[in-house]
């Protein structure tokens, strides 16, 4: 085997590889990333076992073959290679030549007929994003995905084909975040179509939505859900399990609504935050006529306080909420202005924009 590739070219490829490779797991081979040629090019794949991304770099191919080299050695190397035409050679044993420009290495593979095989996925698109739809859905619901790996069904994201939209849901039963978008394609009848994405294959996929105006095809096979650009696919098993029915807990009767500055409520409650409970994180909400105050004073770290002006006219309202879920949901929130829609201090607090009413979030609330 030997190629000829831009240097540039090949860091980006092993750059999209680099949170897939297991480089502390009992399968050495699985901390390498497998390189073989193809026609005016070579084809990158690693994987995990649970993930795996294959990509296709253009590139001068001198000698067919393939081989395996240690994924993070070689993102390293080439990161500190000038930017010039990198040649690779495959020697005796699997040891690989690298040189660039004056710098020459020599690296050790392992035999690319070991490296395992990626699962068979499905080319045909069950649902189409464009770049900028999958990764503003991703980024509007990650955050609420659960850390608690015990509960298999909240570690990732519900995508949901509905007709001619598609939800995408997080919840770790203390908050949630629910958006909806029209999707391309022919509309989907009978019941909801639903898979469970889990939060790995949901990371790496941020890190791939480059190109918002390209095209990205969801497809699921048996146990396998690929999301497919070009030549550049990446896949993982679904979860298994049961997600929550997320619109029984979707309130309807919030009826106390108030417009807040959602700048002006970051930057209060970031200050009032500071000395919240560093286990709860409870700051208290109380609103009267214009004013939100927030309040966090049940703290040995001492007691904060900060008014924020809102055009509210109606009665006084109190309410415990998470500093850092309310925080979250507000920086990934473009919108001037957020509604914080109430009933009283033991229903959640619903969070909803004007300027787009198919998102949403909840935010349960904490005892005074």
């Amino acid at each position: 085997m030997e190629i000829k590739i831009d240097r540039d070219i090949f860091l980006t490829g092993m750059q999209k590889v680099q949170g897939i490779v297991e480089s502390k797991g009992t399968m050495p081979i699985l901390s390498h990333v497998h390189i073989a040629t193809e026609k005016d090019g070579i084809l990158l794949q690693a994987t995990d076992l649970e993930i795996g991304i294959k990509g296709f770099l253009p590139a001068q191919v001198v000698a067919a073959g393939a081989v395996t080299l240690n994924a993070r050695k070689l993102f390293d190397i080439l990161r500190e290679l000038p930017n010039l035409e990198v040649h690779l050679v495959r020697g005796d044993n699997d040891w690989v030549k690298l040189k660039c420009g004056k710098a020459k290495f020599r690296l050790p593979g392992l035999p690319a007929s070991d490296y395992p095989k990626l699962p068979e996925y499905s080319e045909e698109a069950l649902i189409e994003f464009s770049g900028k739809q999958l990764k503003e859905m991703i980024r509007k619901t990650y955050f609420a995905i659960s850390p608690d790996e015990s509960r298999q069904a909240l570690n990732g994201l519900l995508l949901e084909r509905e007709k001619d939209h598609v939800n995408m849901v997080g919840t770790d039963g203390h908050r949630l975040a629910f958006i909806k978008r029209p999707v391309k394609g022919k509309a989907s009848t009978g019941e909801p179509q639903g898979f469970l994405l889990p939060k790995k294959l949901l990371s790496e996929l941020l890190k791939l939505l480059e190109d918002e105006d390209a095209s990205y095809a969801f497809s699921v096979k048996d146990n396998q859900l690929a999301f497919i650009h070009g030549k550049e696919v990446i896949l993982s098993r679904k979860i298994d399990g049961k997600f929550p029915n997320y619109r029984q807990v979707i309130p309807s009767d919030n009826d106390v609504r108030i417009p807040v500055n959602t700048q002006a409520l970051i930057h209060a409650l970031k200050r009032v935050a500071l000395l919240a409970d560093e286990k709860s994180k409870m700051v208290r909400f109380e609103f009267e006529q214009g004013l939100l105050t927030l309040i966090s004073d049940n703290t040995e770290l001492g007691d904060a306080r900060e008014e924020v002006e809102i055009s509210y006219k109606g009665q006084d309202i109190s309410i415990g909420l998470n500093a850092k879920y309310v925080l979250d949901i507000l920086s990934v929130v473009e919108d001037e202005e957020i509604t914080l829609n109430l009933k009283d201090q033991n229903h959640s607090c619903l969070i909803t924009l004007d300027q787009d009413k198919d998102y949403l979030s909840i935010v349960m609330p904490m005892r005074l």
